[in-house]
């Protein structure tokens, strides 16, 4: 692939993960109840609700923010990759500890696991193409 197409491959992906985090975040600080019904988390207060709002609502807006606009220039794009493989890659780990706890998966955190390590996947393929250069 050439150094443009992984620029572009770059770029579309901070755009669509930066968008999800996005929309995500936004969902969270909207409906924070939208998390209890999803994931059995309990929001037995108002301080629980505003600690949704503020982590999950407000951390993912932020995340998906930086993700998608450092994502949209050349100059920064790779921080970009950083952040969405560091992110994603974060929480990936998280869910892989909480399997090896002894927590079983469902559905939902199976597939937010598969698509947060295909992002992380995808991330450092094209940061180590950049980083070597374009094929012959």
């Amino acid at each position: 692939m050439t150094r443009a197409g992984l620029e572009r491959a770059g770029r579309m992906l901070t755009a669509l993960f930066g968008v999800g985090f996005l929309l995500l975040g936004l969902r969270y600080f909207a409906d924070p109840g939208a998390l209890t019904v999803e994931t059995d988390v309990a929001m037995p207060s108002i301080k629980a609700v505003m600690e949704i709002r503020t982590v999950y609502g407000g951390m993912f807006v932020g995340v998906g923010l930086a993700t998608a606009l450092l994502g949209w220039r050349d100059t920064t794009m790779r921080a970009a990759l950083w952040v969405l493989a560091l992110v994603a890659g974060s929480v990936a780990l998280a869910r892989l500890a909480a399997i090896a706890l002894g927590q079983a998966p469902d559905p939902l955190f199976a597939a937010l696991l598969a698509i947060e390590i295909v992002g992380v996947a995808l991330a450092a393929w094209v940061l180590r193409r950049l980083a070597a250069g374009t094929d012959p």
